[in-house]
């Protein structure tokens, strides 16, 4: 398997793993690199390897569109819309959001780690889902 795959399925874990439910944020993730230029994830890094700590997102970073309008008195629908539609521009989340899409859509099999700690491969359904959500992320952050 190529180095560049392992890389792929290792980043879709990953964000697997972030898009998922459960309360990642409490969690620290580290990654490393071992003697054959393999790159590691994990939640202890080892000890005879530098290993720098990930920065883990978990969603939205502000609040979302029906929390923010809750908040506040209602303006025009047209202003209400380029507000909203501004506000989720985010270039940084658009393109981790393609990255995410292009692996979804390859022939790898992507593997994922429960909140018991157990691996399981993604099944064809799971896949569509996040398609799904990774298309819808695209359609917000994009411009």
């Amino acid at each position: 398997m190529k180095f560049s795959h392992i890389l792929r399925l290792t980043g879709i874990a990953l964000v697997s793993l972030m898009l998922s439910q459960q309360g990642f944020a409490k969690e620290k993730v580290y990654t490393w690199t071992d003697s054959k230029g393999t790159v590691h994830y994990g939640e202890r890094p080892p000890k005879d390897a530098k290993a720098t700590l990930v920065k883990t997102r978990t969603g939205h970073s502000e609040p979302t569109p029906a929390q923010t309008a809750a908040a506040q008195p209602k303006p025009a629908a047209e202003e209400t819309t380029a507000t909203n539609q501004q506000s989720l521009k985010d270039p940084e989340r658009c393109a981790q959001a393609k990255e995410n899409l292009a692996i979804l859509n390859s022939v790898a099999r992507i593997k994922t780690t429960q909140a018991d700690g157990t691996s399981v491969y993604l099944t064809e359904e799971d896949k569509t889902k996040q398609r799904e959500v990774a298309q819808l992320i695209i359609n917000q952050a994009c411009e």
